[in-house]
């Protein structure tokens, strides 16, 4: 497991470290969507400034884009920060996952720390 889940409330925290994959991701969504904080979650926060390396497959960004573009459907109204500097992360997020999530009414916002990260999502 390379990421640990702080809760605050009913929002969330996600940092991860070393390699990022399909399997991380998925197991990250499974505890928060399946916890019900979720239903009452205003943000949540990705922390993906000590990972190392992202390995997913175009086919994996879909469906955890579709299985967050579901959960969506349950909580409509969420304001997403994404913590990194890192380029590789950076055309991750960019390019196929925002491309994906912008039929939802999810706020997505890039940081390069968790002070301005918390701040937006508790404006």
């Amino acid at each position: 497991m390379s990421f640990n889940i702080e809760w605050k409330g009913s929002n969330v925290i996600v940092s991860f470290t070393k390699d990022f994959t399909y399997k991380d991701s998925y197991e990250v969504n499974n505890l928060i969507y399946g916890d019900s904080r979720f239903d009452s979650m205003k943000y949540q926060i990705a922390d993906f400034s000590k990972i190392e390396k992202v390995e997913f497959t175009d086919e994996e960004i879909k469906i955890i884009s579709t299985l967050e573009k579901s959960s969506a459907i349950w909580n409509n109204n969420m304001k997403s920060a994404i913590i990194t500097s890192e380029s590789v992360c950076l055309s991750f997020i960019t390019e196929p996952y925002f491309e994906m999530m912008k039929s939802t009414n999810w706020e997505f916002k890039i940081f390069k720390n968790r002070i301005e990260a918390e701040k937006w999502c508790s404006e």
